[in-house]
């Protein structure tokens, strides 16, 4: 097991760590990405949306049931391989604590700071328009929101500044994306529904009722 933290600093560049933020909770929600894969309806709309992550693939393991896990930047994923906790210090410094059972996987942290190239989702080749679109739209929209509470002042009741946020789990349900998130330990699951009215709705949440706020700015910063 590899243990590591580090800080990452954008004080020459602020606009690199929303960028950089992006491309870390993209790569942290595909990692953690799974499906019962005797759920038919699931495991078909699981590999609809793995054929939408550009290069990503997905494969069974079995936890007492099969399950379905990712395979992505060459690397198969399952409940046990990496765990990331993400706090940011101040409006341009990020740090990472990462727990792996991939020795060389804080090197693709490093790589992802200095890179230009983006984690593309959302990428039909059939050019269909449909749930999966506004699947992907969704967890757009959370991430967004997850950026504006963790850069947001220390002074504001709702912020997450200077709070450690680890995305613990992101299964599939037929069709809706349950996200566990972990507030200084506490938990919170948002629940995202492509085919409900609501959209999103928090199932569980903590005695601040962070998940609610993550849910209203979800909900203004969604386009569809």
């Amino acid at each position: 097991m590899t243990i590591e933290v580090v800080r990452y600093e954008f004080d020459e560049y602020p606009e690199q760590l929303r960028i950089y933020f992006i491309k870390v909770i993209k790569l942290i929600i595909i990692s953690k990405l799974n499906c019962l894969e005797t759920n038919r309806v699931s495991a078909m709309y699981f590999h609809e949306l793995v054929n939408r992550i550009e290069g990503c693939a997905y494969h069974s393991i079995k936890y007492g049931k099969p399950m379905l896990f990712t395979e992505f930047m060459g690397y198969k994923f399952n409940y046990h391989s990496v765990r990331v906790t993400i706090r940011t210090v101040n409006n341009y410094a990020i740090e990472i604590s990462l727990e792996s059972i991939i020795q060389e996987f804080v090197k693709f942290f490093d790589k992802l700071s200095s890179d230009t190239r983006e984690i593309k989702w959302d990428v039909s080749t059939t050019g269909t328009e449909g749930e999966e679109k506004i699947t992907f739209y969704l967890l757009d929209s959370f991430i967004v929101s997850l950026y504006i509470l963790m850069t947001l002042s220390s002074r504001d009741k709702d912020s997450l500044l200077g709070k450690n946020i680890e995305i613990k789990d992101v299964s599939l349900t037929r069709k809706i994306l349950n996200i566990e998130v972990l507030v200084n330990e506490e938990t919170i699951i948002i629940d995202l529904d492509p085919k409900s009215r609501d959209k999103v709705v928090v199932s569980l949440d903590n005695y601040i009722k962070t998940g609610e706020t993550i849910k209203n700015l979800m909900l203004q910063n969604y386009i569809h």
